[in-house]
């Protein structure tokens, strides 16, 4: 028996080829959240501990435009403008204790915003360490308000 080609064969594998291509391209593009545990750090400046532990998500300049911003499913905040968004005071107790953890926000959802309270209480000698380094961050963030 003859076989007789099909042009619907030829189609049918160019589908299942571009299928397969577009696949991997897509698979190729998403993004990995990689998380790391807590490290001891040498940052004991508002500023290093920015850089260190906020940078990342909220940018070097605080306006929410860090590196890892295109992996969040909300964008951060601009950070430069809390004074502006409280009635033109600093609100530190309300920063130390979302620093802290101890304030949820409504747009972090499910703690997407990683706290710091107890990560910088573990890697410091002592509790008291801790609250000076989230001291320190709080006073940073006044600093750079707009």
């Amino acid at each position: 028996m003859k076989r007789v080609f099909r042009p619907y064969y030829l189609l049918l594998s160019a589908i299942l080829t571009m299928t397969v291509i577009a696949g991997s391209a897509v698979a190729q593009t998403k993004k990995v959240i990689k998380t790391e545990n807590a490290r001891p750090s040498s940052a004991w400046t508002g500023d290093q501990l920015y850089k260190e532990f906020c940078a990342a998500c909220h940018g070097a300049d605080g306006k929410g435009n860090g590196p890892a911003t295109s992996a969040l499913k909300n964008n951060p905040t601009d950070l430069t403008q809390i004074t502006r968004h409280n009635s033109s005071k600093y609100p530190d107790a309300k920063m130390h204790d979302i620093i802290l953890g101890t304030q949820a926000i409504a747009a972090h959802g499910n703690n997407e915003m990683p706290v710091w309270g107890d990560v910088f209480k573990s890697i410091s000698a002592n509790q008291t360490f801790g609250e000076m380094r989230v001291d320190m961050l709080v006073k940073y963030l006044q600093s750079i308000q707009r």
